[in-house]
């Protein structure tokens, strides 16, 4: 019995395989569950930053001592880490967290610092 073809086969089918996978990984859009999960976390929290960032501008504006708070921003406004000692701690700690969110410091002291906007009307 000739079995020169067997290990052929085998390299094949596992080629196969792999090529497969790659296929359906790149391709089709198939991920594992802890990628997806990753993607949709990272997802959420940009959402949550986006909703939260303005209720924090709004609350920060109405801090008695806001007008000394935003001169610490306008100072520091390219270290975020100096940034987050204007916010109250409170304010730019994410819902569940126990920490400071960077992010929502970024887009609070952004909203905060940008020039309100006029509200004309066009005759």
């Amino acid at each position: 019995m000739d079995s020169s073809w067997v290990k052929p086969a085998i390299w094949g089918a596992v080629g196969g395989a792999i090529a497969g996978m790659l296929a359906l990984s790149y391709g089709f859009g198939f991920m594992s569950p802890s990628a997806a999960k990753r993607i949709a976390n990272a997802q959420t929290e940009r959402a949550v930053i986006a909703t939260l960032a303005p209720v924090c501008a709004e609350k920060f504006n109405a801090l008695p001592d806001a007008t000394a708070r935003k001169a610490i921003l306008a100072q520091n406004k390219d270290s975020n880490w100096k940034m987050r000692e204007a916010f109250p701690e409170a304010l730019v700690t994410l819902p569940g967290k126990t920490y400071v969110d960077s992010d929502l410091v970024s887009a609070c002291a952004k909203l905060v610092l940008s020039p309100p906007k006029s509200a004309s009307l066009k005759q």
